[in-house]
């Protein structure tokens, strides 16, 4: 039990944050399935379970076109460093994706929004091609937001200065990389 009110606060934060910030959108999807879908060919197969097999697809929090940009967002409470995987993940499943073709040449974005910052995970968004927003609405059911992070903090990052390519490749967008 505790965990679905843990998901329908970051449910909530994102809709809020959507609402605030991106009313005027031009489509906005939450909890989309991504990626391409491989479907077994089996003689005499029910016209459904096309549809079925996308069930087993990842799930992006938000997939939004604005400005002739595509974003891809991923809301947490508490992040952890596996919030640039998921976005990444997201982004390499997004341009696989046969439903969303009509987006092929269209620029990628990726957005991780959460409410409470934790600045060593942060300081890594930049490397990632991630925008970091922290948003923090009053709201009545949400504790206060807690301030963390550890000595990494003010080490910096020690990512190899190869690793953005890999990214870019995703996105098509250079990445502002320094701190």
């Amino acid at each position: 039990m505790g965990s679905r009110t843990y998901a329908q606060r970051e449910w909530k934060l994102l809709s809020w944050w959507l609402a605030t910030y991106h009313a005027n959108a031009d489509e906005i999807l939450m909890n989309v399935r991504v990626g391409p879908t491989s479907i077994p060919t089996i003689a005499g197969m029910p016209a459904a379970v096309p549809a079925t097999a996308r069930l087993v697809n990842r799930w992006a929090d938000a997939i939004f076109l604005e400005n002739g940009v595509i974003t891809i967002v991923e809301a947490k409470i508490d992040p952890d460093p596996g919030i640039f995987s998921q976005l990444i993940h997201y982004a390499r499943l997004f341009r696989m994706d046969p439903t969303m073709a009509q987006y092929a040449a269209t620029p990628l974005s990726l957005v991780a929004v959460v409410y409470n910052n934790d600045a060593s995970v942060a300081q890594e968004a930049p490397w990632y091609g991630v925008t970091w927003v922290v948003y923090q609405p009053v709201m009545n059911d949400f504790v206060p937001p807690q301030l963390k992070g550890t000595f990494t903090d003010s080490v910096g990052s020690m990512l190899p200065q190869d690793w953005p390519a890999r990214i870019n490749l995703l996105t098509g967008n250079r990445l502002a990389l320094g701190g």
